[in-house]
């Protein structure tokens, strides 16, 4: 009632009849958030806001009536013909309340209330057409402006954080009442000041933001325009205050849906995010098998925020003549797209490893199912390393299709590469692939990793295959979690801006004589920012081989 008898305050061509009138916005989110059963308190409340208003008691009967069915009716068309959210979280509920609520059921009031005043002779038949019109647009403003703001405040989560943050929204605050009131204390159209004020809020505090914004706006445009001033005043009093609410009303509208779009946005890549980190983590294992005569550390690092799944994957895994393979991949592009061919290639090679013995037949089996899957158009290199293990020795057979060659660091300290490159997997039919065998033994460490530990920083900065043997060897006698802490340290730790590709490796030692129960460590480092907790160490490492 009292936000009626602020409408009827301003009323001017009569006094049943003024172009701001809030309680048609209330009205109608007590009845979204309500229920139908709220349709006689804003009956009651129509009744005493115009009961004093000096005309006669018909008349305020029917514009009762025409207020309450026109929240009833605005309500109805929402949620049955647009199956309207009050949240705000759709495009189309914005839309709906802007086309079904503020233009079509604000007619029924506007209607019912000018008729009524026509038949009580408080309106003549020439001034019916601006008089409807008056009352239609003021009712269209309640929607347009009020009733977004009850409804955010009522049902948006309050788990749900915008982006922006206290400080941020102060000066939000003070930037719109600033700029409101410089806009609409000048006669000169600066109207088009607003309209920044008006995005910030939306891409920064989202539907909150905006509607509380625009109210603040609103009040000051209506309050100044109403005495006289700014960009609207020359008009008459009821088109300068219509044309301020509409001013207000319209570009709060364009504000909710930037928020809606931003909100929606913001939660695909959350959802996006989670999917990207759920897949990483499927197509790395997390953990690899317990051998007693290896000791192994892995380290992935994706690029950016691991908002789509990276192409490089690793396996270990167990053959079909009962050696353990080793694999380490990285597939071309990111995405659902990667994912996709990353899976392909893990479980092509380990059904083909169950009937292969040679590491290039096991690859040419991948190259094969690539280009049969992809016709051609998606490739991906493998370094795949086939090993026969004994007591404190091994004989691996490697084969790279397209793949850096494998480095292995011997007990005394030098690094070989093993083996020669072969052809990318997945571009040619009969591709150039060479096995190559070499006999480890305690201490020696194999290192297989992917292009993006040389190139990731590409073009400002590339690590060469000479510095990273350099690094390897003032490794010797290291574990391989160790040895993968000093890559990062030394290779990627004070690199410039972020890494431009994934980068994967594996580090794999021979252990020495055993007894007892072994267990393979498996540390992984993951890129810098992620989800770890402050101090916490970026290793995850099993116990290692004693």
């Amino acid at each position: 009632m009292a936000a009626g008898k602020l409408g009827l305050d301003l009323a001017f061509a009569s006094s049943s009849v003024t172009a701001i009138w809030p309680p048609t916005g209330i009205a109608l989110a007590a009845i979204l958030l309500g229920g139908r059963r709220m349709w006689p308190g804003v009956a009651l409340g129509a009744l005493l806001t115009n009961v004093h208003t000096g005309v006669p008691a018909v008349t305020v009967l029917g514009i009762t009536v025409g207020n309450t069915l026109e929240a009833l009716a605005g309500a109805w068309l929402l949620e049955r013909v647009a199956g309207f959210d009050a949240s705000l979280r759709r495009v189309r509920d914005v839309l709906a309340l802007v086309g079904l609520a503020a233009v079509l059921s604000t007619m029924v009031s506007a209607t019912i209330g000018v008729a009524s005043l026509l038949i009580a002779g408080e309106v003549a038949w020439h001034h019916v057409p601006m008089v409807w019109r008056t009352w239609w647009l003021g009712d269209m403003g309640g929607d347009l402006l009020v009733t977004p703001a009850l409804l955010v405040a009522f049902t948006f989560p309050r788990v749900e954080r915008p982006p922006g943050g206290v400080l941020e929204a102060a000066a939000l605050l003070a930037a719109a009442v600033g700029v409101s009131w410089l806009v609409f204390t000048q006669d000169t159209p600066l109207a088009y000041l607003l309209f920044p004020v008006f995005v910030w809020s939306a891409l920064r505090f989202w539907q909150p933001g905006a509607a509380v914004v625009s109210l603040i706006i609103a009040v000051i445009a209506i309050t100044l325009t109403d005495n006289g001033h700014g960009p609207f005043a020359m008009n008459g009093p009821d088109d300068r205050l219509l044309l301020a609410q509409t001013f207000v009303a319209v570009a709060c509208t364009t504000a909710m849906i930037l928020a809606v779009v931003t909100r929606q946005r913001r939660r695909a890549e959350d959802t996006l995010r989670r999917i990207a980190s759920t897949l990483q983590e499927g197509l790395l294992q997390p953990r690899l098998p317990h051998l007693p005569q290896l000791e192994v550390a892995t380290y992935f690092r994706p690029v950016g925020e691991a908002q789509q799944v990276g192409g490089d994957f690793y396996d270990l895994f167990q053959a079909g003549d009962g050696s353990w393979a080793l694999a380490v991949g990285d597939v071309r592009g990111k995405g659902p797209a990667a994912a996709a061919m990353t899976a392909l290639a893990r479980y092509t090679l380990r059904a083909a490893a169950l009937h292969e013995t040679r590491p290039s037949a096991v690859l040419g089996g991948l190259n094969e199912a690539i280009l049969w899957q992809h016709g051609g158009e998606d490739f991906c290199s493998v370094a795949y390393l086939s090993l026969d293990l004994g007591d404190g020795a091994a004989r691996a057979t490697t084969s790279s299709g397209g793949h850096p060659l494998p480095l292995v660091l011997r007990a005394d300290g030098t690094v070989e590469q093993l083996g020669e490159p072969g052809l990318l997997l997945g571009i040619d039919a009969n591709p150039a692939l060479f096995d190559h065998r070499v006999e480890l033994h305690t201490g020696d460490t194999l290192v297989i990793y992917t292009d993006g530990l040389l190139d990731a920083y590409a073009p400002r900065r590339f690590v060469s295959a000479e510095e990273l043997e350099g690094v390897l060897r003032r490794c010797s006698g290291r574990a391989p979690a160790e040895i993968l802490g000093e890559l990062d340290e030394s290779l990627l730790h004070d690199s410039p801006g972020e890494p431009r590709d994934d980068i994967a490796v594996v580090a794999v030692r021979i252990a020495g004589a055993t007894r007892g129960r072994f267990r393979v460590p498996s540390a992984q480092l993951r890129r810098r920012g992620d989800d770890r907790e402050p101090g916490e160490d970026p290793y995850r490492h099993g116990s290692a081989a004693r």
